[in-house]
C-alpha cells in the first residue's frame, strides 16, 4: 500500500492547475489558501482544513504557507467521495487542534513513521466524515450486515418512502441501494485483505445471503472476484517486503 506523503507550498502567488491520482488534505499555516474544483471555488484560512479528491482537475494558489498531506487513493473510500467532495471545508476547533499539532509534530521530525502518519490521517478522515454523514448514510455504515428498508430509511431524514428515494438521489448522487453495496463491498475489501475467512464467509458478514450475489456484486463495483482481489493485495503486500 502506498505511503502517505507531504510537502510545503510557500508563497506560490499564481495559481496552478493540475490533478493527480492522490487525494489533498491541505493545511493553511500563514494566510489563506485558495483552491479550486468541481466549479466551485474555497478561501481556506489556517483555522480550517480543506479535502481535495483524486483524479479531480483544481487549481490553487497561496500568498502564504499551507502545508498538504498527498493520500493515496485507496486510503479514501468511495462511500465517503461522495459527500466529501460536496463538504470538502472543516473549521478546525478545540477538538480538532491537538490531532492537527500533532500531525504537523509529526511531519517535522526527521525519524518520523510513514505509518504513525497514517493512523492520524486515518482519526482525522474519521472526524472529517462524521461531520457530515447523513443519519441514514451513519445507519447504512452500521447495519450494512443486516437487511436495510428504505422505509426505516426514509423514517430517519423524516421523509417517506418516495420522496426519499429521490431525495437521496439528489443529494448523493446514487440510490440508496447501489450505495449500500458501495458500503458492503468497501468493508469486503478490508475483510479480504486483513483475513483468510473464505469468500461465503465475507458475504455473510456483510450482507449477503450467498456467495455468488456477492461475487457479482463485488465484480460490479472493484472489476475483480473476490479471489482476484485478495490475490491482487496479497502479491502487493510481497512486493512491498521485497522493495
Amino acid at each position: 500500500m502506498s505511503a502517505i506523503s507531504s510537502f510545503t507550498v510557500n508563497s506560490s502567488v499564481n495559481i496552478q492547475v493540475h490533478s493527480h491520482e492522490y487525494a489533498h488534505i491541505i493545511l493553511p499555516l500563514r494566510q489563506n489558501f485558495y483552491v479550486k474544483f468541481l466549479g466551485r471555488a474555497y478561501n481556506l484560512t489556517p483555522h480550517q482544513i480543506g479535502f481535495v479528491p483524486p483524479g479531480v482537475l483544481h487549481e490553487f494558489g497561496c500568498p502564504g504557507t499551507a502545508l498538504t498531506l498527498n493520500i493515496p487513493a485507496e486510503m479514501v473510500k468511495s462511500t465517503d467521495l461522495v459527500f466529501l467532495s460536496e463538504n470538502c471545508v472543516l473549521d478546525i476547533d478545540s477538538r480538532l487542534e491537538p490531532l492537527i499539532c500533532l500531525i504537523k509534530q509529526e511531519i517535522d521530525r526527521s525519524d518520523s513513521s510513514r505509518e504513525s502518519l497514517r493512523y492520524l490521517f486515518y482519526y482525522l478522515y474519521d472526524k472529517f466524515v462524521e461531520r457530515h454523514r447523513l443519519p441514514s448514510l451513519r445507519y447504512m455504515h452500521e447495519n450494512y450486515a443486516e437487511p436495510v428498508s428504505i422505509a426505516k430509511l426514509a423514517a430517519l431524514e423524516n421523509y417517506n418512502a418516495s420522496y426519499y428515494t429521490d431525495w437521496f438521489k439528489r443529494k448523493v448522487g446514487c440510490m440508496p441501494s447501489e450505495y449500500l453495496q458501495m458500503v458492503r463491498i468497501d468493508k469486503a475489501k478490508e475483510i479480504l485483505a486483513t483475513t483468510r475467512y473464505r469468500v461465503l464467509d465475507v458475504a455473510m458478514q456483510v450482507g449477503y445471503i450467498n456467495s455468488s450475489s456477492f461475487a457479482r456484486a463485488f465484480k460490479s463495483v472493484t472489476g475483480l472476484t473476490p479471489g482476484q482481489y485478495r490475490k491482487q493485495i496479497s502479491e502487493n503486500k510481497s512486493l512491498e517486503k521485497i522493495f
